[in-house]
């Protein structure tokens, strides 16, 4: 790899912008060496535990369940069923159970003991997208044990451009190699993808504590338009490849807590959305998140990138972000984005520690209006190896323009290894700027990775106004501690970065910043 880019380099990093999705072949379900992080400690977050006391038990096997089944649904749904009039506990033991989709009922308990668990087929037919377990419209209902929902992940993907996983770093540090090397080990989806493991809408009053989630083909545990939702000592362990693998997303849910978990995943690790095309209409609030260890292949912490409707009051403390055994690190440690119409505003974040985070902070505001060109089928249709959709689920001036990011308050990091600067950015479109407002860095202690930096300083950086927004979307800028753009009221105190091998960057870069 050469130590600068040349013009024909340069005119090269026009293809950036491709897509190098895999969009033909069959399932690939092989799994590769370092698709699952050799660092898990289980033993950390998960503990043997007996069944509840003074609660009626429901075995499935009772009611016809067997390991050898091919389907377990019709089973474990009369124990639900069951249970669910007398406020009972459903206990899965002795194994691991195929199912598909099985709905649960207000009242209940879920027990699935720590050496059992119930699993997805390998074929993707039963679920219609809706995960293994599915909760609609519950109230007062537990997840518990120690056992897993298994997603079989690998199953659902297609095979890789490369044919192993990369875990030696370049030479250079460049974030346009980085992005294609990522892109090069992605398991893209397969027609077959049935979604994600466990689906809870509509609930309030929802606990998960002492849980797994492993092998998930898409988001693992979805959390949409509930209220009160806590989780605790809950493990989420994913192939880092399956495309769209997600931690927890929390969409248009409000009154949650996520507290003591370890996720490691291909896509974002713990991220809030709350758009239009989800089926979200209000605004959210009161989210906490501590005590977590993230590793993941895009984002660690991530409010975004589907924005229609307000996220405020969000929190953020005692994390550790970072990544193990492959190549590229994390896209970003911590992302702030309002893309589509929201206003995100008072979040707080202290005490979170990095290693092997491309970007530690990234903040974005723009004007992608995705809600103007997707609605809630288009929007997955590429998720699930389908054929990209045309349809829009608002008038295109509804949300225009109307998005804001202010009162961000960050504190406490400490991140090593890292390979861009933290970027924060308004934008400007038809003359007029849209800013990014009132936000604090403070105590940041900031170390490279031991690499030269390739030479590409560009004449400007694009807006990207209404395109996906991700930190490495601006590629190799030309400062290295921080690049600033389109922002009012930004406080840096304490602020420290450790100069990169290569100098040709300026440490600060900031442009209409006022």
């Amino acid at each position: 790899m050469r130590d600068r880019r040349n013009n024909l380099a340069k005119l090269n990093t026009l293809v950036f912008g491709r897509d190098l999705r895999i969009t033909k072949g069959e399932p690939y379900p092989h799994i590769y060496e370092y698709d699952f992080s050799s660092y898990y400690p289980e033993e950390n977050y998960i503990y043997n535990q007996d069944l509840p006391e003074g609660k009626e038990i429901f075995d499935i096997r009772f009611y016809g369940a067997d390991v050898r089944n091919d389907d377990n649904a019709p089973f474990i749904q009369r124990a639900v069923d069951d249970a669910a009039k007398v406020g009972g506990c459903v206990v899965v033991s002795g194994g691991n159970y195929v199912t598909t989709t099985v709905f649960l009922k207000s009242d209940i308990t879920l027990f699935i003991f720590r050496d059992s668990s119930l699993s997805s087929n390998k074929t993707g037919e039963g679920y219609n997208h809706l995960g293994i377990v599915h909760c609609d419209s519950c109230r007062n209902v537990t997840l518990t044990g120690g056992g897993k929902l298994i997603g079989n992940g690998e199953y659902f993907g297609r095979k890789p451009l490369y044919d192993k996983n990369i875990i030696e770093h370049s030479e250079y540090i460049d974030v346009i190699e980085m992005r294609k090397k990522y892109r090069a080990q992605l398991r893209f989806a397969h027609e077959s993808k049935y979604g994600g493991v466990l689906y809870i809408k509509n609930c309030t009053d929802i606990k998960a504590d002492n849980f797994i989630i492993e092998n998930s083909a898409h988001w693992s545990f979805h959390i949409e338009n509930c209220n009160g939702v806590e989780i605790k000592n809950f493990v989420i362990n994913n192939n880092r490849h399956v495309a769209n693998a997600d931690g927890f997303d929390i969409s248009g849910s409000s009154n949650v807590s996520i507290n003591h978990c370890f996720v490691s995943t291909a896509d974002d690790g713990i991220c809030i959305k709350n758009a239009l095309w989800l089926g979200n209409t209000n605004e959210m609030k009161n989210i906490s998140v501590s005590d977590c260890e993230v590793i993941s292949c895009t984002n660690a912490f991530k409010i975004g990138t589907e924005t229609t409707f307000d996220i405020s009051d969000v929190t953020v403390s005692n994390c550790r972000f970072f990544m193990t055994d492959i190549y590229p690190g994390t896209v970003s440690g911590i992302a702030i984005e309002s893309a589509d119409g929201a206003s995100v505003h008072h979040i707080k974040i202290q005490n979170i520690s990095m290693n092997r985070v491309t970007c530690p902070v990234f903040i974005r505001l723009c004007n992608r209006n995705r809600a103007s060109t997707v609605d809630s089928s288009s929007a997955n249709a590429v998720e699930f190896g389908k054929r990209k959709k045309r349809a829009s689920s608002a008038a295109k001036d509804r949300f225009y323009q109307k998005g804001s990011i202010y009162a961000v308050d960050i504190s406490d990091v400490t991140a090593e290894n890292i390979e861009i600067p933290v970027i924060i950015a308004g934008y400007k479109q038809n003359e007029k700027s849209f800013y990014v407002s009132d936000v604090t860095l403070k105590n940041f202690n900031l170390q490279y990775a031991p690499y030269k930096e390739v030479y590409d300083k560009r004449r400007f950086i694009p807006e990207y106004v209404d395109v996906y927004p991700e930190s490495w979307r601006f590629r190799n800028l030309p400062a290295y501690a921080l690049w600033a753009r389109h922002v009012k009221g930004l406080k840096l105190l304490d602020f420290v970065c450790g100069v990169p091998r290569s100098t040709w960057k300026e440490e600060i870069i900031t442009e209409d910043v006022i």
